[in-house]
């Protein structure tokens, strides 16, 4: 079973723009990625895997950086408004999709 998503090349070039932002707000704020790390919680080459886009990095790794960095009341907007999904939902008529196994749907 694979364990990383094959990434798109827009995906791919969204991944390394993200992360050239949380590798310079880091740098404004004077942080080595050895301080960076330890504020996280990691090792300094998983900040280093981070900062190089790779896609394997995990989400809590992420949440975690921007979490140091200071985002963390701006990730709550991240998906607050879902126009696409408001628009496909009033299209179809329908409210969500059903679940197989009985999994709560977060």
């Amino acid at each position: 079973m694979q364990t990383t998503a094959i990434l798109s090349t827009d995906e791919l070039e969204s991944l390394r723009l993200l992360s050239e932002r949380v590798r310079l707000a880091r740098l404004r704020r004077n942080l080595t990625q050895a301080e960076f790390a330890e504020r996280m919680g990691v090792r300094r080459l998983t900040v280093v895997s981070l900062e190089k886009g790779r896609p394997g990095v995990t989400i809590s790794t992420l949440l975690k950086a921007l979490t140091v960095l200071g985002y963390t009341e701006r990730l709550g907007d991240l998906l607050a408004s879902d126009p696409i999904g408001e628009e496909m939902e009033i299209a179809t008529g329908r409210k969500r999709a059903g679940g197989r196994y009985g999994v709560a749907d977060f």
